[in-house]
């Protein structure tokens, strides 16, 4: 076989791998309170398949308006994929963080300001951070 033979063949071969590549989509979160109201989520970082994005709750929500919620709310996390794992994480700036709890809700404190919170979630396809920004008055 000549060498755009051998060119041609592994470019074939390329294709025909990528073909079968179906990359699963990246699992959706909802947030709500216990009244059913619904908390906006923004993806901050994930790893999935041969996808990559890069950055944490602080970046993502920094510039974005709070959810105003009354203090002392639970907040329930669902996936529309169980997850392997679950860690929420309260964010305080863009380094500095502090591990909530390893289950799918947590609660708001009573104490007024604006709160980020980071909700990293694993499953054999991969990773993913998701990112709530919530205000107490």
């Amino acid at each position: 076989m000549n060498r755009i033979g051998k060119l041609l063949l592994a470019l074939i071969m390329i294709i025909t791998g990528c073909s079968r590549f179906n990359p699963m989509p990246l699992p959706e979160m909802s947030a709500t309170l216990e009244t059913g109201e619904s908390v906006p989520v923004e993806i901050s970082t994930y790893s999935w398949g041969a996808k990559e994005l890069y950055g944490g709750p602080w970046e993502a929500m920094e510039e974005k308006d709070p959810e105003i919620i009354p203090g002392g709310s639970t907040i329930n996390i669902q996936f529309d994929s169980t997850p392997d794992s679950i860690l929420i994480r309260e964010h305080f700036s863009k380094y500095k963080f502090k591990d909530i709890t390893d289950s799918n809700q947590f609660n708001i404190p009573d104490d007024k300001g604006t709160y980020i919170y980071g909700v990293m979630a694993t499953w054999k396809k991969g990773s993913a951070i998701y990112a709530l920004k919530i205000q107490v008055e």
